[in-house]
């Protein structure tokens, strides 16, 4: 049973539909990582005599500073959709297409340790030789795993060929 819409509903609800990262959460993630990042460096300075002390807080402020990269480097690319759910299927970042059927399982993986989020990634694995499984990190992205789920449900209900690349 097909829900009657409107030829301007309709019209829109073909176009595909472009899913960006959230400024508010990577400037956040940039402040956080930033304070973490001078804080674990001061004690990477305090501890400079001690090797193994020393050898610790390092590795966790290169963490933190890696971290802090990414958050900066993803400002920078924020009109720049990070999936574009259509018709056709996803298209990632990267400009990866996987139409809807080539995909065995889509799932959106929302890993958390006591509350404290760890990972948000999705993962597409697919029935192509090349690539077995797609993954993406979608910590920023500005909707959640419901919405997400959501999207791919509206958008695969009409299934269309495969696409070329």
């Amino acid at each position: 049973m097909e829900i009657y819409r409107n030829p301007q509903s309709k019209k829109k609800a073909e176009q595909p539909h472009a899913v960006y990262n959230s400024r508010l959460k990577l400037i956040s993630g940039a402040v956080i990582w930033a304070l973490a990042l001078a804080f674990f460096g001061a004690l990477t300075y305090r501890s400079l005599g001690e090797t193994g002390a020393m050898a610790f807080f390092a590795v966790i402020t290169l963490a933190a500073g890696w971290m802090f990269f990414n958050c900066v480097k993803g400002l920078g690319s924020l009109d720049k959709p990070a999936l574009l759910i259509g018709r056709d299927g996803i298209r990632f970042s990267d400009g990866v297409l996987i139409a809807w059927d080539e995909m065995k399982e889509n799932l959106y993986v929302d890993q958390s340790y006591m509350g404290i989020p760890i990972m948000k990634m999705v993962q597409i694995k697919t029935t192509l030789a090349k690539p077995k499984v797609k993954k993406q990190r979608v910590s920023a992205l500005a909707i959640d795993s419901d919405e997400y789920l959501a999207l791919c449900d509206n958008y695969s209900q009409g299934v269309m060929p495969a696409t070329t690349r």
